[in-house]
């Protein structure tokens, strides 16, 4: 029996060494530096002089990085041969859809940016397939008219259905769904972009605050079964050849996280074969991380966790839930991602102390950083600071 407590000791050893040896690494682990990031959004700018001013004021505001959009809703602001021009570059109009503007946004974001340093990321709303009451022209070639099969059904059976103002969602079960992802993320590639943003890579579980649009006349329940996605041939047969006949909500909760953390791995594999460890992959992802996994299917702290995005951008939007979302993201992705990699999401909609308060919170945090939504809140349509941007810029330059 001596033998055997020898063993244990000698084996106790070891692991005590081990982890002094690991908690010395991570103490003495080089400090990253922080991340000052802002969100530009599509509707931001129309022409090239527009991006032009975006770029130089947010490389003057003293930000590191900015999440570039340059697709909404399956349209593109960059030169793609999978999607059509977006219409809003030369004009109002849907039937301008797919109208080559002649200039390109993200290259003369990037071309831009490179003389101030600015690290610039070519951002993406990835599920997001169309928007608005009128369908897009048939010429374009656009997702809602080519690939009608590609779009989320509801619990009752029907095509998800968009409004004036929100998307209906492809959806990421279909292989030809990932597919066309994937071909778009090659596509961001061929640019020298020093990121690629992904937002909306969820199920879209708020449909049923606007679903009423499409059905005025549906009661309250039948609204939410409206808003539930996605019950289609596909994602059925899929569901039954994982579970057969006994499906819980907690096993359907599993296979959605699943299909879109599959998005992800498959962007990332891109990412790595086209761009090996020289682009950033980040992901907006919801205040409360329990919520986004329970409910649009997106499990933010598995991904920092395994690494499969080298950045959470958490949209910690609220100001009485600040504190509790970034306490419960950091449970989520445990403290050493948290430091390495979750960038915190700031509204600029709030208040000015608040944010200034939240800011503050973010930087003793131990977080990597700190992202704040979105341009228009800082500058206005000329271009110029707005009061609530002199009284945040002026706190905020390094």
């Amino acid at each position: 029996m001596k033998w055997i407590k020898t063993g244990w000791v000698v084996l106790l050893s070891i692991v005590a060494v081990a982890t002094v040896v690991w908690v010395a690494l991570s103490l003495f682990e080089p400090q990253q530096p922080p991340v000052r990031a802002l969100w530009v959004t599509r509707f931001d700018y129309t022409t090239p002089a527009d991006v032009r001013s975006i770029v130089k004021n947010v490389a003057a505001a003293g930000f590191t990085d900015v999440f570039f959009q340059i697709r909404g809703n399956a349209t593109a602001f960059y030169k793609s041969e999978l999607e059509p021009w977006a219409y809003e570059l030369s004009g109002t109009q849907v039937e301008m859809l797919g109208s080559d503007p002649g200039w390109d946004p993200l290259q003369l974001a990037l071309d831009t940016a490179r003389p101030h340093g600015l690290r610039v990321h070519a951002y993406m709303n990835v599920l997001p397939g169309w928007k608005g009451l009128k369908d897009p022209p048939l010429a374009a070639g656009q997702l809602w008219t080519a690939h009608p099969d590609w779009f989320m059904v509801d619990s009752l059976g029907q095509k998800m259905l968009p409004t004036s103002g929100w998307y209906a969602f492809i959806n990421p079960v279909l292989p030809e769904v990932r597919e066309h992802l994937r071909g778009i993320v090659a596509e961001l590639c061929e640019y020298d972009v020093d990121g690629i943003h992904l937002d909306y890579i969820r199920y879209p579980h708020d449909y049923r605050l606007v679903a009423a649009q499409r059905y005025p006349d549906a009661t309250d329940g039948e609204i939410l079964r409206h808003a539930d996605f996605s019950y289609d041939p596909a994602s059925q047969a899929a569901l039954f050849d994982r579970y057969g006949w006994t499906v819980s909500k907690r096993k359907i909760t599993q296979f959605r996280c699943d299909s879109v953390t599959r998005v992800v791995q498959d962007i990332s594999y891109v990412m790595q074969l086209r761009k090996p460890g020289a682009c950033v992959l980040s992901a907006s992802v919801m205040g409360n991380p329990g919520e986004g996994k329970s409910h649009a299917y997106q499990d933010s702290g598995s991904w920092a966790r395994k690494g499969l995005v080298d950045w959470v951008v958490q949209m910690n939007y609220g100001t009485t839930s600040f504190d509790r979302y970034l306490k419960a993201m950091k449970k989520a992705t445990g403290r050493r991602k948290f430091r390495t990699s979750v960038l915190v999401g700031i509204n600029c909609k709030n208040e000015s102390d608040d944010i200034l308060a939240q800011i503050e919170k973010v930087q003793i945090s131990g977080s990597r950083g700190f992202a704040l939504f979105s341009y228009s809140f800082l500058f206005d349509e000329e271009h110029r600071e707005t009061e609530k941007g002199r009284i945040l810029l002026s706190k905020i330059r390094p």
